[in-house]
């Protein structure tokens, strides 16, 4: 046993996976024609039906949708390329963007179903995430656990010592208990694994989501002494 104390740094590290509760389905509208009008007017009618849609949804007494968007309207020319660098007429486009955020994760693959079904609409990419206090909840418990494998590491080393009790002296956020000696560790992050799902033929039935959990890791240093 140290005649002296000991002084214990070491670091603690958590990880847990929670279910998502909210789901964003990112989307764009696109169209490409001879005239900026003939491509800016598929493109409105496009839009106007899948803001038919949403609102539609938007008006379910069961509220399935926190909320949704529709803008970001452009409208461009380009030439299309040619082999032997004929210059050749314009190409007009006409784009535009929507996001929709479901709380009812169960009504988000009739929507891609029936988003897709419109012509023009591309199903981009869906986000699975949790709301802040969801997140802020999950990330305490996340904390408390790094904390606790922190004390667990240092009551093992103060067993090998033969030391028979630990005082805890500091707790901190990576690298600042020793700043600039931890550079692999930041701070608490929430990762979304699997954020997106392929989108089959309108002619089949809706798919079936099973979006992997959100991923939320926590780190902490601590320092300990054994008398």
């Amino acid at each position: 046993m140290p005649t002296n104390p000991v002084t214990i740094t070491v670091t603690g590290h958590a990880e847990r996976s929670i279910a998502p509760n909210r789901c964003v389905v990112q989307m764009n509208i696109e169209f490409d024609a001879a005239t900026r009008a003939e491509a800016a007017d598929a493109t409105t009618a496009s839009a106007a039906a899948l803001t038919d849609l949403i609102r539609s949804l938007d008006k379910d007494p069961s509220r399935p949708l926190r909320r949704w968007s529709l803008d970001q309207v452009q409208h461009s020319r380009y030439r299309p390329y040619h082999p032997q660098g004929k210059k050749l007429p314009w190409n007009y486009r006409s784009t535009a963007t929507a996001a929709v955020t479901f709380r009812d994760l169960d009504a988000v693959a009739s929507f891609v179903d029936r988003a897709s079904a419109i012509e023009g609409v591309n199903v981009a990419h869906l986000e699975w995430k949790l709301t802040r206090t969801a997140h802020a909840k999950a990330l305490s418990r996340v904390r408390d656990l790094a904390v606790r494998d922190a004390l667990a590491k240092a009551k093992g080393y103060t067993r090998s010592l033969g030391c028979k009790r630990i005082e805890a002296v500091a707790l901190a956020d990576p690298g600042m208990l020793n700043a600039g000696q931890r550079p692999d560790f930041g701070t608490p992050v929430m990762r979304a694994m699997a954020a997106s799902a392929p989108i089959q033929d309108t002619e089949r039935s809706a798919i079936e989501l099973n979006p992997e959990k959100v991923r939320i890791t926590a780190h902490v240093e601590a320092r300990f002494e054994a008398p």
